[in-house]
């Protein structure tokens, strides 16, 4: 074995690790598929709030359906095989899980937990939850209906709303877009308008 004194750092590398490849003078070739990406935070901006949201909506939607199994199991008292039951099974169902989702995530941390002033975090929250592309989606929904509540034509108003959406969000195939509106809508109509006879607005 030659002398490490008398060797440059590339030639003493060699020697010691002969299966290690060199790149350029001192980096050395590492596998990417083997090196494991750690999060500072394992929650998102808002996702704590969103939680509990979600928790108070299941309560809501809990109080609505014993009520609606006790109205309908009026004269016999509530049973099992009341068609009120299974609402009555999903929303508990809904209120444990969001239950332990809120506790669960209590104990973790989340991108605003170290900014301070609560109006701060519901700024930066908001931000991180409507970027732009949603809140002009948000805004694209809301005219489409609003255009059917007018009475615009379901047709008119559904190939205006899919060709837009298609266009913004693809941001190209602007004249293919036309052929996939008319796809889609005329999917519509064959099956819900002819074979289940749904009556468009």
């Amino acid at each position: 074995m030659a002398d490490l004194e008398e060797m440059t750092p590339e030639e003493q590398t060699k020697e010691e690790y002969p299966d290690i490849s060199i790149i350029g003078k001192t980096e050395l070739e590492v596998n990417t598929d083997d090196l494991v990406v750690v999060k500072e935070h394992p929650l998102e901006a808002g996702e704590k709030v969103f939680s509990f949201v979600l928790m108070i909506i299941g309560f809501i939607a809990l109080k609505l359906s014993v009520d609606l199994w006790f109205s309908i199991s009026l004269r016999r008292g509530p049973r099992i095989a009341s068609a009120a039951a299974v609402p009555v099974f999903v929303s508990a169902l809904w209120v444990i899980m969001s239950l332990w989702t809120v506790i669960e995530n209590f104990k973790l941390t989340t991108p605003l937990s170290k900014v301070k002033g609560m109006g701060t975090k519901i700024i930066k929250a908001l931000q991180y939850a409507f970027p732009l592309n949603v809140l002009i989606m948000l805004a694209a929904i809301v005219a489409y209906c609003v255009a059917l509540l007018e009475g615009v034509s379901f047709y008119i108003a559904t190939s205006v709303f899919l060709y837009f959406s298609m266009c913004y969000l693809m941001r190209k195939d602007f004249v293919k877009n036309i052929l996939w509106t008319a796809i889609v809508m005329a999917f519509i109509v064959i099956v819900f308008r002819v074979l289940f006879s749904v009556v468009f607005p």
